[in-house]
């Protein structure tokens, strides 16, 4: 599949590798613009060629602008295709270009395929041994801070938050409720709060959100209200370390990338977490999202974990699980 702007495709199609007895055979071509408004549009076109096609390499004919490059490369990353460029082109952070020959003609590899189908079964394992022995050790505090919640205000121990999961399948997120019982509705209803709350990445700050109970800042601070969490990676919603699960209305800072955000479960712990999670915001977000997406592995994942334990247990760090 040749992705490139209408006057850099041709000089794909000629490129000797076409002829070389390299073995590519040309199934599509998606030709794209500068214009960084179309990013979308771009990434759906190659999504739905790569679906149809089943190729298995995409060629880049030429520069295509760094927002248009980084969505061509996700949605190839996604489909599983290793990616080559006729130079120049863009290089998107995370990868690793290198000189490969087709026939006599060299290009640039820009990527090649994910992770091996091991690597998806190890990380599952972890999580669900993980899980376990978490769930086990963290019981006693669990039914200790349920009993808190009970005492300072009413309703469910347990807050369920609709998230957008694995394949874009939604799934309540839980967490221990540390919000008065009417807090959704009071968001809802007071439009300056909400302004406030999407204007500071879907968050509130706990000083300055009135839902916020007492005991609830305490388990915010000490990252305890994350613990049910352990209950979705156990079921395979979640899994111990990924990017942090999103509402729908923050997919539209990935501009092209959603479906490679969307190709893994969300974590409890991830590359946002354990980097400044409450200083960095989007776009900045996406992208430390995005690249741990690219290039994980189950050592990445190891270290991450051992990152956030040692955030956790120090009380000056501002890195939640």
């Amino acid at each position: 599949m040749i992705v490139g702007l209408p006057e850099d495709v041709p000089r794909a199609l000629e490129h000797p590798a076409m002829s070389s007895g390299a073995g590519f055979e040309v199934c599509g071509v998606v030709t794209v613009s500068l214009d960084d408004e179309n990013v979308r549009e771009h990434a759906d076109s190659l999504h739905q060629l790569l679906s149809v096609h089943r190729a298995g390499t995409v060629m880049v004919a030429g520069p295509l602008g760094p927002e248009t490059m980084r969505a061509v490369s996700d949605v190839s990353l996604l489909h599983g295709c290793r990616l080559l460029a006729v130079m120049p082109s863009d290089v998107i952070p995370g990868h690793e270009p290198k000189i490969v020959w087709e026939g006599e003609s060299p290009l640039v590899q820009l990527a090649g395929n994910r992770q091996a189908f091991a690597q998806f079964v190890a990380k599952r394992a972890l999580d669900v041994v993980g899980s376990i022995v978490g769930l086990i050790v963290a019981a006693p505090l669990m039914a200790v801070i349920a009993v808190g919640i009970r005492l300072e205000s009413k309703g469910p121990v347990l807050f369920r938050h609709w998230r957008v999961g694995k394949n874009g399948d939604g799934f309540s997120c839980l967490k221990f409720r540390t919000m008065r019982e009417d807090a959704e509705q009071i968001l809802a209803t007071d439009p300056e709060l909400k302004r406030l709350y999407r204007e500071n990445h879907y968050k509130l700050p706990d000083d300055l959100d009135p839902r916020v109970t007492r005991f609830g800042r305490l388990l915010r601070r000490t990252s305890f209200d994350e613990l049910p969490q352990l209950l979705n990676v156990l079921m395979g919603e979640m899994s111990l370390v990924g990017p942090r699960p999103v509402v729908e209305e923050e997919l539209e800072h990935y501009r092209g990338s959603e479906r490679l955000l969307l190709s893994v479960r969300p974590g409890m712990t991830g590359a946002w977490a354990v980097n400044g999670r409450h200083h960095v915001g989007y776009p900045a977000r996406a992208e430390l999202e995005l690249r741990y997406v690219r290039s994980w592995s189950v050592a990445t994942d190891v270290g991450i974990l051992a990152g956030t334990v040692s955030a956790v247990m120090d009380p000056g760090s501002d890195v939640e699980s």
